[in-house]
């Protein structure tokens, strides 16, 4: 079941996860999503605060524990 926080999440943070976990640096993020690197890090901070942790692993580990991506 998710958590609280994490249905929080919308459909960007949902997509930069997703980017996450498919191996994509933040510079890579930024191209495909047409934003700039500042903003992508910013929606990085927004999810590790929702999610309560502290790294890109973790913001992955949580994200398939809550089934926020498969």
């Amino acid at each position: 079941m998710k958590s609280q926080k994490c249905t929080l999440l919308n459909t960007i943070e949902t997509t930069i996860i997703q980017m996450i976990a498919n191996e994509m640096p933040n510079k890579e993020i930024a191209s495909e999503l047409n934003y700039s690197q500042r903003m992508v890090e910013y929606h990085i901070n927004k999810i590790s605060k929702k999610l309560d942790v502290q790294t890109r692993v973790g913001i992955i580990v949580k994200a398939f524990k809550n089934k926020i991506i498969t």
